[in-house]
């Protein structure tokens, strides 16, 4: 037990990302190094550019945190845990109940992926209950993998943090590419046809996964849910979201003059702040809720200043322009969009955040895309398609599913690697032949 203990620890998110800290600081080290510079100035001059970025990415983390907490505080609210309950129990066959579970949480997912997370879980969880009351056979891990996949397609929806961010104005890239609106990102026809062609074939192969009599273990469930309802003495929490909603709706009378460049993520926070306020009613159930939220937010808090950390060593050393300058020497037009959806893929194994993986991996991406003449939101959305892909196959935030669903990781990932085999076959030949 005690190794076990200390695996987990050593493959831990965190240990990761200090590993990959280390990584990048000694190829700063030998960059410099490689211009002349002595080894102790090398040194010296990277632990700078480590520390000059470390809290570069404020503001970046505040945003990942609250669009996780306010996705899991609406998650939580009690009449729509009620209601996910009472629609568990219409599917009446094994297939009906693993495609409807998928569809919803799809669906959630391209609203919010910490709404989808926490959705599918319930789903998943519900679904097998009321299935297991009328007598129905189904195997809990395929039930469980179909909860999950809102975070396959979440970078193509309204909270995806690398289109969204570079929708703002002054974001860490805006001297590479300017500011990219949402209309030449998540709102065009790219990626309303590359997110639906997903969308199908993770239903499709899901048809297919259902077919087969693999063995499987009976869920255990360490805790019961908790849901928290509505408030009931008071209503300020209720008056004051109303505002919010209310003056993020003006910004939609400006929308001719705009058109959909108003989206951001600090927007897509202050709406979804509205509306947690607005359904909780009072600020003592607004607060509670909230404060659920705020634990499954830690380890973005504790990580991302290290990402930042990362970028400062690979921006300032040098490392980025080298790096840029191999893949242009090796590569093509016509492959790159290729290599950035699978780089990014790879590296979301290493870097299980998005916003933080975008931070260490987005100038590298854009430097290179720039050079070849490139569209930037194709390339965006590149990006955030590998980046979601490998979540099938990345534990870290299939654990709250794992908690809620009572399913243990490798009967999971049995069936979510099948979906990732062919969510990736699917993306990798519509990058190539439709970039």
């Amino acid at each position: 037990m005690k190794s076990e203990k200390n695996q987990a620890s050593i493959l831990s998110p965190f240990s990761i990302v200090l590993a990959l800290s280390l990584f990048c600081f000694l190829m700063a080290v030998f960059n410099l190094m490689g211009e002349g510079q002595s080894v102790g100035e090398s040194l010296k001059q990277s632990l700078n550019f480590w520390k000059d970025g470390f809290f570069s990415l404020l503001d970046f983390t505040m945003q990942m945190m609250m669009i996780l907490v306010f996705g899991y505080a609406i998650a939580i609210f009690k009449p729509i845990h009620a209601y996910l309950r009472k629609i568990s129990k219409i599917p009446s066959s094994p297939l009906s109940a693993i495609l409807f579970t998928a569809s919803i949480t799809m669906v959630a997912g391209l609203l919010n992926w910490g709404f989808g997370l926490i959705i599918g879980a319930l789903l998943a969880r519900f679904v097998y209950l009321a299935m297991e009351e009328k007598g129905v056979k189904i195997n809990p891990a395929l039930l469980g993998a179909s909860g999950y996949l809102g975070m396959a397609v979440w970078h193509g929806g309204l909270s995806a943090s690398a289109p969204l961010k570079v929708a703002e104005e002054g974001h860490f890239l805006a001297s590479q590419i300017g500011t990219v609106s949402v209309s030449e990102t998540l709102f065009t026809s790219f990626n309303v046809t590359m997110t639906g062609g997903l969308i199908l074939v993770f239903l499709v192969t899901l048809i297919f996964l259902s077919r087969k009599d693999y063995p499987y273990h009976k869920p255990t469930y360490s805790h019961p849910l908790r849901p928290i309802p509505q408030g009931e003495i008071g209503n300020l929490a209720r008056w004051t979201g109303l505002v919010i909603l209310l003056v993020f709706g003006l910004q939609f009378l400006k929308l001719d003059a705009l058109g959909l460049g108003f989206l951001n993520l600090n927007l897509v926070n202050f709406l979804l702040f509205g509306i947690t306020l607005f359904l909780y009613k009072n600020l003592q159930s607004f607060t509670e809720a909230t404060t659920e939220g705020i634990k499954s937010s830690v380890d973005i808090f504790i990580q991302f200043p290290f990402y930042a950390g990362i970028l400062g060593l690979v921006t300032y050393s040098g490392l980025l322009e080298s790096v840029s300058l191999f893949f242009l020497e090796t590569t093509s037009q016509a492959f790159f969009p290729v290599l950035t959806l699978f780089s990014a893929a790879i590296v979301n194994l290493l870097v299980p955040s998005g916003g933080g993986q975008w931070a260490v991996q987005g100038p590298v991406i854009m430097e290179v895309g720039k050079s070849l003449g490139l569209d930037s939101g194709k390339l965006i959305m590149v990006f955030s398609y590998g980046d979601q892909i490998s979540n099938l196959l990345q534990p870290f935030w299939a654990l709250p599913l794992l908690a809620i669903t009572g399913l243990n990781a490798r009967d999971l990932l049995r069936y979510t690697s099948w979906l990732f085999l062919m969510g990736t076959l699917f993306l990798a030949f519509s990058v190539y032949f439709f970039f």
